[in-house]
C-alpha cells in the first residue's frame, strides 16, 4: 500500500465474460478517463458515493477508441492509452474495471459493440452514472435512444448529474504538454506524464559522444507528443524506473529532419533493442538547440547532465523504490 492506502498490486481488467453471475453493481460510471482529470475524479468519487465508499460494488467502464496504425483527420489525440487508463484505475483501487470499445467520432453511424450491452447493464447495476464526455458523444447519444425504447429500466435508473456539463481540461492539458510544460502538467494531474514504446536503433552518434540513448518509436499513434526540448525523466525498463533526460527534437547540430525522442539513461548500458520502454517526463530543461560543433554539443549535454540531476534530486529522493511511479503515474 502506498501513503494513500492505494494497493500497488495490478490485475487485469475484466471481460463480460468475468462480471459476477449473480451480484449486482450499486452503481456503474462510464467515461473515457483520458488523463484522469479532475471531472473524472469527481465522477468516480460521486459513483463511489453512491456505493457507500464500497470500491468493490462499484463498475467502471472505461470508454475508448481503438487504435489503428495510421492516424486518421479529425480523430482526437489521446493524454492516456487505454492500458495506461486501465492500470491507473485499477492502481487506484478500483476492482471492477471493464473496456468498451467505441467508434471515432468521424466514423458517422458505425456499429456500437457493447462489451456489457443495455441489457447487462440493466441487470448488473442499481444506477448508471455517464460522464459529461459520454453524454456529448454522438454514438452514445444513439444507444441512449435505442435504449429508451429496448430497456426502459436502465433509462430510468441512468443518474443526469453530469449531464451537459462541459470541460475544457483535456484541451488545456494537451496544449501544455504539446507546450512542453510537463512540470506544471504533473502538478495539475498529479502524475508524470508517461510515453510508451519500443526501442529503435538510431544513428549512434550520442554513444561517441558519450550519450548513447534508447531511440523511442511511440506504439500508440494518437498520443500526445510533448513539444520539442530536452527533458529530465524517468524511464521504465523492465519494471524499472531509471533517471534520464530525454532530448525530442531534430537534432540540429546533425542536420536532421525527422523528430525523434531519445531517451539518455544515467547510469545504464545494457542493449534493450527492441525493448518496451515507458518515459516519465518531470520537468523541462531547455529549448532544442544549433551547436556550432559536435564538442560544443557535448558541453551543453554535460550541464543538461548535471542540471537534470539537480532537478531528480529535488524531486525524486528514491527513484528505486519503485514507490514513486508506477505505470508512469505519480501518487507520492
Amino acid at each position: 500500500m502506498n501513503a494513500h492506502g492505494v494497493s500497488n498490486k495490478l490485475i487485469a481488467p475484466l471481460t463480460e465474460e468475468q462480471l459476477p453471475g449473480k451480484e449486482r453493481f450499486k452503481a456503474c460510471v462510464l467515461s473515457f478517463f483520458d488523463g484522469m482529470h479532475h471531472h473524472h475524479q469527481q465522477l468516480l468519487a460521486h459513483g463511489s458515493n453512491l456505493c457507500d465508499a464500497d470500491r468493490s460494488k462499484l463498475l467502471v467502464i472505461m470508454a475508448h477508441t481503438e487504435n489503428t496504425p495510421t492516424y486518421t483527420p479529425g480523430r482526437q489525440e489521446v493524454l492516456l492509452t487505454p492500458g495506461e487508463r486501465i492500470q491507473m484505475l485499477l492502481g487506484m483501487g478500483y476492482e471492477h474495471v471493464l473496456p468498451w470499445a467505441v467508434p471515432h467520432h468521424h466514423q458517422g453511424a458505425a456499429h456500437i459493440d457493447w462489451p456489457a450491452g443495455a441489457a447487462i447493464m440493466d441487470e448488473k447495476t442499481d444506477k448508471l452514472v455517464p460522464g459529461a464526455d459520454i453524454w456529448t458523444n454522438p454514438h452514445f447519444k444513439r444507444l441512449v435512444e435505442q435504449t429508451r425504447k429496448q430497456q426502459p429500466g436502465l433509462t430510468q435508473k441512468t443518474d443526469n448529474s453530469f449531464f451537459g456539463q462541459t470541460s475544457h481540461e483535456h484541451e488545456m492539458i494537451t496544449n501544455m504538454i504539446a507546450s512542453g510544460e510537463v512540470a506544471a502538467t504533473m502538478e495539475k494531474l498529479g502524475y508524470a506524464y508517461p510515453l510508451g514504446g519500443h526501442v529503435v536503433e538510431g544513428n549512434k552518434i550520442g554513444r561517441t559522444l558519450g550519450y548513447p540513448t534508447a531511440n523511442l518509436r511511440v506504439a500508440h499513434v494518437d498520443k500526445v507528443i510533448p513539444g520539442q526540448g530536452v527533458y529530465v525523466a524517468l524511464v521504465q525498463v523492465e519494471g524499472h524506473w531509471h533517471q534520464a533526460m530525454v532530448n525530442i527534437g531534430i537534432r540540429p547540430t546533425l542536420d536532421m529532419e525527422n523528430v525523434t525522442i531519445e531517451a539518455n539513461l544515467f547510469n545504464f548500458n545494457k542493449d534493450i533493442y527492441g525493448q518496451w520502454i515507458t518515459i516519465g517526463f518531470l520537468s523541462r530543461i531547455r529549448d532544442e538547440m544549433r551547436f556550432s560543433s559536435l564538442a560544443a554539443l557535448k558541453n551543453q549535454l554535460d550541464r543538461d547532465r548535471e542540471n537534470a540531476k539537480d532537478v531528480l534530486r529535488q524531486l525524486v529522493p528514491q527513484t528505486t523504490t519503485g514507490d514513486f511511479v508506477t505505470a508512469a503515474i505519480k501518487w507520492s
